[in-house]
């Protein structure tokens, strides 16, 4: 008996070391390290792309990507068209094809990335990812051995990618979760499943006619997509999770004690508070949490951590376009850092579109 205590003892001990190994919260307080937080980090603007209406060489009529190659080119997605920019922001051409035949498409891309001097596209209802050079001159394609839904990272010549939703649901449950496994692929097409999902939080209405509409709660935010580590958020409260690719663990996961803010519902959407971190960004070697705190003068709080998940800093982002009103999608209208410049899809009262390029300006971050 004293030895199965004491082996019990010992697997107990190597269980809970394990698990501490294995994935690591660090517990922050409500205010950083930084001597100076709450300022406002000025934004200068370099450059507004606009497009001048249909029938035009190009029409923002729904911009949902963005992103931008090494050399300063600004791609930005249309639905089933991937705009190229030069650096000045003079049109150059749509790198979609449309087709099926290699390197072309049948429908939407669901998402890209700029990858060297690569693009990597998506198009998850083909199962197809195609890789074109910065030109769009053909690559090659990759049809992996399972359906992908969005590609998150992409690194030492492995895609990083979660599948559909997955989760059976009963019609009587407003607030269900929805699965997302994370999948890696070689560049063969060959798939292997990781013990890894990030579960979002959908809401389901049943509507006056009985039919059931879908409202996404939350939404899976990653960071950069060709690095080490990728981080992630997919949850209403603060959480953000340190995926290590070289040992395909969450090697870190970090918060910090966070006052809720209330979400303004209707019956439309019966939702108390808004996602306390809606978009993660990478400056230099830095992780950046926008939150949901927002200050009409002020703009977007956003926390600032280092790799170790200690939180340093915190400022304002006079980004006002990103939150107007308590529209819910507006949070999630795509950002992303290129060097000292921010480049964001913004829209006017009219809804109208264009892709701005930011230069930030502190000298403490």
């Amino acid at each position: 008996m004293a030895e199965k205590r004491f082996l019990l003892t010992i697997f107990s001990i190597f269980t809970l070391s394990w698990l501490a190994y294995a994935q690591q919260i660090i517990e922050n307080p409500d205010k950083p390290a930084s001597n100076n937080p709450g300022r406002t980090v000025k934004l200068n603007e370099v450059l507004r792309i606009k497009d001048e209406g249909e029938g035009k060489e190009f029409f923002f009529k729904l911009p949902w990507g963005l992103d931008v190659a090494d050399d300063g080119s600004i791609f930005v997605k249309e639905m089933d068209k991937l705009y190229k920019f030069s650096p000045n922001g003079k049109f150059v051409k749509n790198m979609v094809r449309i087709g099926q035949g290699p390197g072309e498409i049948t429908r939407e891309i669901e998402n890209f990335t700029v990858i060297d001097n690569t693009l990597i596209l998506l198009c998850a209802s083909m199962n197809k990812l195609v890789t074109v050079d910065l030109q769009g001159k053909f690559i090659k394609e990759l049809i992996p051995k399972k359906k992908l839904s969005d590609l998150i990272a992409y690194y030492k010549k492995k895609y990083y990618f979660v599948d559909y939703f997955k989760r059976n649901v009963l019609k009587k449950e407003a607030f269900i979760e929805y699965d997302r496994n994370l999948y890696v692929s070689d560049e063969a097409g060959n798939i292997t499943s990781t013990s890894h999902s990030f579960p979002v939080k959908w809401y389901l209405d049943p509507g006056q006619d009985g039919r059931i509409s879908h409202s996404g709660v939350t939404e899976l935010q990653t960071s950069r997509v060709c690095q080490k580590y990728v981080y992630v958020t997919h949850t209403q409260e603060y959480y953000i999770k340190q995926l290590d690719l070289e040992e395909l663990r969450v090697g870190k996961c970090f918060r910090r004690i966070y006052p809720r803010v209330k979400f303004k519902s209707d019956k439309s959407r019966p939702f108390n508070y808004y996602n306390d971190v809606y978009r993660i960004l990478i400056f230099k070697d830095k992780v950046w949490a926008l939150t949901s705190t927002f200050d009409k003068s002020k703009g977007i709080l956003v926390d600032v951590f280092n790799e170790e998940g200690k939180y340093l800093d915190n400022f304002f982002l006079p980004l006002f376009n990103s939150k107007t009103g308590d529209c819910f999608y507006q949070l999630y209208f795509p950002l992303t850092i290129k060097d000292v410049y921010l480049y964001a899809i913004e829209h006017d009262n009219d809804w109208d579109y264009s892709v701005v390029k930011y230069e930030i300006v502190d000298g403490q971050i």
